[in-house]
C-alpha cells in the first residue's frame, strides 16, 4: 500500500516537517487571599474543591500569596511580610481574594473560578520541561531544578523562580478557615526572579538551590513549585513540582519527521511511519491546544480524521513502538 501514496510536500513552508517534542503545561494560579478576609473565606472553599477535584488536580500547581489587605494582620502575611508583598507587587492586585492563571490576572468574580475557565488552560503543552527534586534531611533540603529544552523556545525576557510553598497548614484563623492550601513560604529565587538561561532545543541547564526548614513549618508538608515567566507579559512558559512525573521515555527518543498526505487535507490526513506501528497519536492546534484525534491504524499507515477541525495548521505527534514522529499539515 506504500507505493499507492506520493510523498510530496504541496504547500510551501507549511508543509515543511519537523521534529517536535513538546512537554504537558502545567496551569500555575498565584492565588492572592488574606486568613482575616472574609471574603476568602466565603469564596475559597469553592475555589480549592474545583481545582482538588480529581479530573484536575493532576494539571494545576497552585500557590497561596497573602498581601496585606484587607487585613495586616493575616498571621501568613505576618509570616513573611517582605516577600508576600513583593509578589503581590508584581500584579496590579487591588484586593483578596484575586488570581493570576498562568500569569494573566482576572477579573474579581463569584466563583473565583469556574470550571469552564479552568479548562481553557487545561491540555496544552510547552517547549520547556521542569524537574524538581528535593533530597536532604527534614530540617535541611537541597534543591535541583532541571530545566529541559524539548524544542526552541520564542525569544523573551525569561526569570527562574523558585518559591518554599507548604502544602496544607491545619489552622483556624480570623476568618473562620481552617484548612489552608498551598501556603507560601519563603523564595530561594530573588522575588522578580532569577536570571534564566534559556537553553537550546535538546538541551538542559541546572540550577541548584538549598533552604532550611522552620521551626513552626511542618516539614512533611513543604515541597518546592518552580517555574519560568516571560517577565515582560507575565506570561509561564512552564511550572514543576516534585511530585509531577518524569518525562516519559519516548519524549526523550529522537524525534523523526514524517510527511502527511495529501497537504492541505480536507477530509483525513495520512501517515505512513515505515517499519514501526503507531500506538498513539496527539494532534495541537498552533497555539499548543490538545485537540480531539480520531485515527485509525492499519500496520504502519495511520489516517486522521480532519473533517470536524476548523481551517488551520495543525501539528501531529505519533507515537510508535520503536520511537516518536511528528509533522504539521494544513486544514482547509
Amino acid at each position: 500500500m506504500k507505493k499507492l501514496f506520493a510523498f510530496a510536500l504541496l504547500l510551501g513552508t507549511f508543509t515543511s516537517v519537523f521534529g517536535q517534542v513538546t512537554a504537558k503545561k502545567y496551569l500555575l494560579i498565584e492565588h492572592f487571599t488574606n486568613s482575616n478576609c472574609g471574603i476568602c473565606a466565603n469564596k475559597n472553599p469553592t475555589f480549592f474543591n474545583l481545582i482538588n477535584q480529581a479530573q484536575y488536580a493532576d494539571d494545576v500547581h497552585h500557590v497561596s500569596i497573602h498581601p496585606m489587605f484587607p487585613y495586616s494582620s493575616c498571621v501568613f502575611y505576618q509570616a513573611n511580610t517582605a516577600e508576600n508583598s513583593a509578589w503581590t507587587s508584581l500584579y496590579p492586585v487591588a484586593g483578596t481574594p484575586s488570581i493570576a492563571l498562568n500569569g494573566a490576572l482576572q477579573n474579581p468574580s463569584t466563583p473565583i473560578l469556574t470550571e469552564a475557565k479552568l479548562q481553557t488552560y487545561l491540555n496544552q503543552t510547552s517547549p520547556l520541561h521542569l524537574k524538581v527534586t528535593e533530597t536532604g534531611p527534614n530540617n535541611a533540603r537541597e534543591v535541583k531544578v532541571t530545566a529541559k529544552a524539548l524544542e526552541a523556545i520564542p525569544s523573551g525576557n525569561y526569570k527562574l523562580f523558585v518559591a518554599v510553598v507548604e502544602k496544607k497548614v491545619n489552622q483556624t484563623t480570623g476568618n473562620g478557615e481552617s484548612v489552608h492550601h498551598n501556603v507560601f513560604r519563603k523564595m530561594l529565587t530573588a522575588v522578580p526572579g532569577n536570571d534564566f538561561a534559556v537553553p537550546a532545543a535538546g538541551e538542559t541547564v541546572e540550577y541548584d538551590f538549598n533552604f532550611s526548614i522552620s521551626n513552626n513549618w511542618k516539614a512533611d508538608e513543604i515541597y518546592v513549585l518552580a517555574f519560568v515567566k516571560e517577565v515582560d507579559t507575565k506570561a509561564v512558559l512552564n511550572s514543576g513540582t516534585r511530585f509531577d512525573p518524569v518525562l516519559s521515555s519516548t519524549s526523550d527518543l529522537l524525534v523523526t519527521p514524517i510527511q502527511i498526505f495529501p497537504n492541505p487535507v480536507a477530509e483525513t490526513a495520512m501517515m505512513d511511519l515505515g517499519t514501526d506501528q503507531p500506538q498513539t497519536v496527539e494532534l495541537f492546534s498552533l497555539n499548543g491546544q490538545r485537540m480531539a484525534a480520531e485515527f485509525q491504524s492499519q500496520g504502519s499507515l495511520v489516517s486522521l480524521a480532519t473533517t470536524k477541525l476548523p481551517a488551520g495548521i495543525y501539528l501531529v505527534k505519533v507515537t510508535g513502538s520503536q520511537g516518536v514522529y511528528s509533522g504539521k499539515f494544513v486544514k482547509q
